[in-house]
């Protein structure tokens, strides 16, 4: 069984350790005023008061929050940008397929057992037109936004006619 001294110098401990984090954390988030400064051999400083006139006025809470939201919002536009590229790309790839398709005089598929190039049947290449419309109208045309409503990202089919 510990002794009664040690039971409270451990409460001691708990407690500071505690009101310390807490008041860490409420200094950070109140933009405290930290200082930094080197002193003459060299070594660096922070403290809440200058400890000399070279000392220069930080704030801390205010930096971090502005550089980690510029980050972000910076990654962002990337990834836009990226996902924008990408939608031109598969939209010319798609235009690209559709014209080959309506040039074609017939359409073809690659037979692994035959090991050749089979024609495909009206049906077939109705559906591969179909399919190549709908590409374009996805890829070319802007995503859409997300609807609060309905969390499903389904679209449309568009009816092909004779």
């Amino acid at each position: 069984m510990k002794s009664l001294t040690g039971l409270i110098s451990s409460f001691a401990i708990l407690i500071l350790i505690v009101f310390s984090s807490s008041m860490t954390s409420f200094a950070i988030e109140k933009n405290t005023e930290i200082y930094k400064w080197v002193d003459k051999d060299g070594r660096v400083h922070y403290a809440a008061r200058p400890g000399d006139a070279s000392a220069k006025k930080m704030h801390l809470g205010s930096r971090i929050f502005h550089k980690r939201e510029k980050k972000e919002n910076e990654d962002n536009a990337k990834i836009e940008q990226k996902n924008s590229d990408e939608r031109a790309k598969f939209c010319q790839d798609s235009k690209d397929t559709l014209t080959k398709y309506r040039k074609a005089p017939f359409l073809y598929r690659y037979d692994d057992k035959l090991k050749q190039k089979v024609r495909l049947t009206e049906k077939e290449s109705k559906e591969a037109f179909l399919q190549a419309e709908k590409d374009v109208s996805y890829w070319c045309n802007p995503p859409p936004e997300p609807d609060e409503t309905d969390e499903t990202d389904e679209i449309d089919e568009i009816e092909y006619e004779n």
